[in-house]
């Protein structure tokens, strides 16, 4: 799909901090994190839907997402626990129209803070390009502890 930012992030039109790849997923910082370390982890066949995709990509992307959690733990972010979610299709408050499942680093308590950053995540538009530096970082120190490839 030419529109779909993702799909441009799949082609290297468009950057992205990446914590892992194949030949069947890619796994990449959030842009408007919830929480430090916020990771998304989407297919490189464009689908809305979950249900677009077969059952076992579907299950690689759950593989993904559990070496994620494993990584980001690993890594020394502040990750008590995670939130893995999915938003199937605009009506679910998907606001890319591409499958991705967000892996969020959670600490105990956080809850106030993790709601004000997902009410307020899109308003800020500015600064983005600082942000990647950051982003980068935390995508290095994710990566360094993901397995090179993952197969369920």
């Amino acid at each position: 799909m030419s529109d779909c930012i993702f799909c441009s992030i799949l082609k290297g039109e468009a950057p992205a901090s990446v914590v892992y790849q194949d030949e069947d997923c890619i796994a990449f910082m959030d842009l408007f994190p919830m929480r430090p370390g916020h990771v998304l982890v989407i297919p490189r066949q464009h689908g809305v839907f979950l249900d677009e995709l077969t059952p076992a990509l579907r299950a690689h992307l759950v593989e993904v997402c559990h070496w994620v959690i494993k990584a980001q733990k690993a890594s020394g972010l502040p990750c008590d626990g995670n939130n893995v979610f999915l938003n199937d299709g605009p009506a679910a408050n998907q606001h890319v129209p591409h499958v991705h499942v967000h892996v969020l680093p959670r600490r105990q308590g956080d809850l106030a803070k993790a709601v004000l950053s997902f009410a307020t995540r899109y308003t800020n538009y500015f600064g983005q390009a600082a942000h990647r530096k950051r982003l980068d970082d935390i995508a290095a120190s994710i990566a360094r502890h993901m397995p090179q490839r993952v197969r369920p």
